[in-house]
């Protein structure tokens, strides 16, 4: 019981920074489906910030101030984390976060629906940071209630 407390924790301590970085894009997150729209604006912001430009990525690299992998999947976990409320919220009575050994190589932090299906927020987030609008999670949301969350 303890472990499920703490994991709710953290979801709800990643989810509420979120919330709170928004503020500094002028956006107001309600956990809505329609935030969603405004989560994927952002995350394109920071996408377009990762990628650079010939001048900014010579003088991060100068400086030492490239980012991390570490650091893009810290933003992954924020977002993503949010990303999944949004889910769970949205679906309460079929989905709950989990933090299990899925493939046999280490457990991941995932959303399982009605106990047989799973998405990954924090990993398409992540995709989505590093590749760009081709893994806009607007589509990733509808995609998974047209499949997944179809009642």
């Amino acid at each position: 019981m303890k472990d499920v407390l703490d994991l709710s924790q953290k979801i709800d301590n990643l989810s509420r920074k979120a919330v709170h970085y928004a503020k500094g894009f002028s956006k107001d997150l309600d956990y809505t489906e329609n935030s969603i729209d405004a989560v994927e604006e952002i995350l394109e912001y920071y996408h377009n910030d990762l990628k650079g430009n010939i001048i900014k990525n010579f003088l991060r690299k100068i400086k030492n101030e490239v980012p991390t992998e570490s650091q893009i999947w810290s933003l992954a976990a924020i977002w993503g984390a949010y990303l999944g409320d949004v889910i769970c919220k949205n679906n309460s009575d079929r989905c709950k976060w989990v933090y299990e050994d899925e493939f046999g190589t280490g457990a991941i932090l995932h959303i399982k629906i009605d106990n047989n299906s799973r998405a990954y927020p924090i990993d398409k987030v992540y995709k989505r940071l590093k590749n760009g609008s081709e893994d806009n999670i607007t589509t990733f949301y509808e995609v998974l209630k047209k499949t997944l969350l179809k009642h």
